[in-house]
């Protein structure tokens, strides 16, 4: 009887060190939303625009479609 016991307690503990690593590997910093936000005020920031209502203008346009939207520097046209 004991053995059955201590065989369950050794899986018991295997299956909790192996959970552990798991829920550590899942999601660290911030939401992609926050980072692509942050990107299109930086871009728009950079074009030099200063009016208030613009820029605001300019961050929706860009965070809308951040792919697409073109950046304060020129792309190299290869």
């Amino acid at each position: 009887m004991s053995s059955a016991i201590l065989r369950i307690v050794y899986v018991v503990l295997i299956v909790a060190a192996g959970a552990l690593p798991a829920h550590a590997m899942g999601g660290g910093g911030p939401p992609a939303w926050t980072m692509t936000l942050n990107y299109c005020r930086q871009t728009v920031a950079n074009k030099g625009i200063t009016d208030v209502t613009k820029f605001d203008e300019e961050v929706k346009k860009c965070f809308a479609d951040p792919v697409s939207y073109p950046p304060a520097y020129s792309r190299p046209r290869w």
